[in-house]
């Protein structure tokens, strides 16, 4: 019973941070929001998360900041302002530590760059594998909304899974076709086919097949133009057709003790 009542207040926290990152996030009003006390709630969270929940701030803030420098064209200063930074400088040092460059060298010369549309010289530089992988089945939660946010769903699976196991979110529509707020996505972990898959999460089993997969390093916020580049360079000189089911990423590494530009992921594309 207790475990379950953790869960529904970390599920409440979570809600609560990705709906409010440009607001005051300290940590006696994310205690608040849990009904918990401040004493204790902040052991509870690293705990259960890998990280504080003020680095959980500080990191999406970042993530939410670096996807606006790669995608938009908009001021740096009003990038910093819309998450929640207090200012150019601040959010400039913040960034360049996290990601090892300055805001307007990440928007010219970020792991995007090298997605370009180049063909033979880009099919060279990012080579695919083809791989016939198993069947799969995943201990999922849904997400509707933006996939820069998928992190929600990601959470509620790993407060009742557990942090160990392949991580694993499949995109259901094209980014570039849907509203952001429309989008829908899953969010998963690898079990055993015949495994008890606790309220909320349902499970979710990738069939087997061949599979085209595009090992890619870099931020999360940068990895549209990876897709991009998979779909509208490699796929159509690949001679390969796409299977009627969705594309899905493989997560090598963990977001919480990863450098964003040292994070390893595996864009699983599949084929007939």
């Amino acid at each position: 019973m207790k475990a379950a009542q953790y869960q529904q207040q970390l599920d409440a926290v979570t809600a609560y941070i990705y709906d409010h990152l440009d607001d005051d996030l300290d940590l006696d009003i994310l205690a608040g929001v849990a009904r918990f006390s401040a004493f204790h709630w902040h052991r509870l969270y690293r705990a259960a998360r890998g990280e504080t929940a003020a680095q959980t701030v500080h990191r999406l803030r970042l993530e939410r900041a670096a996807a606006l420098l790669v995608e938009t064209d908009l001021p740096i200063a009003r990038i910093a302002r819309r998450s929640g930074f207090s200012g150019t400088e601040t959010f400039t040092r913040a960034l360049t530590r996290a990601y090892g460059m300055p805001p307007r060298r990440f928007r010219e010369s970020g792991a995007h760059v090298q997605f370009r549309r180049q063909s033979d010289q880009a099919l060279s530089a990012h080579p695919v594998e083809i791989r016939v992988l198993p069947a799969t089945t995943l201990a999922m939660s849904d997400h509707r909304g933006a996939y820069i946010d998928i992190g929600r769903a990601f959470a509620r699976v790993r407060d009742r899974m557990g942090p160990a196991g392949r991580m694993i979110a499949i995109y259901e529509d094209d980014a570039d076709a849907v509203p952001a707020g429309a989008l829908r996505s899953s969010a998963g972990v690898v079990i055993h086919a015949d495994a008890v898959v606790p309220e909320p999460l349902h499970a979710r089993t990738i069939p087997a097949g061949r599979h085209a997969v595009l090992r890619y390093v870099g931020p999360y916020s940068s990895m549209h133009r990876a897709y991009r580049w998979l779909y509208g360079v490699w796929l159509p000189s690949s001679g390969e057709e796409p299977r009627d089911h969705p594309v899905f990423e493989e997560y090598l590494t963990d977001p919480a003790d990863t450098a964003p530009t040292a994070s390893v992921t595996e864009i699983i594309l599949p084929l007939v």
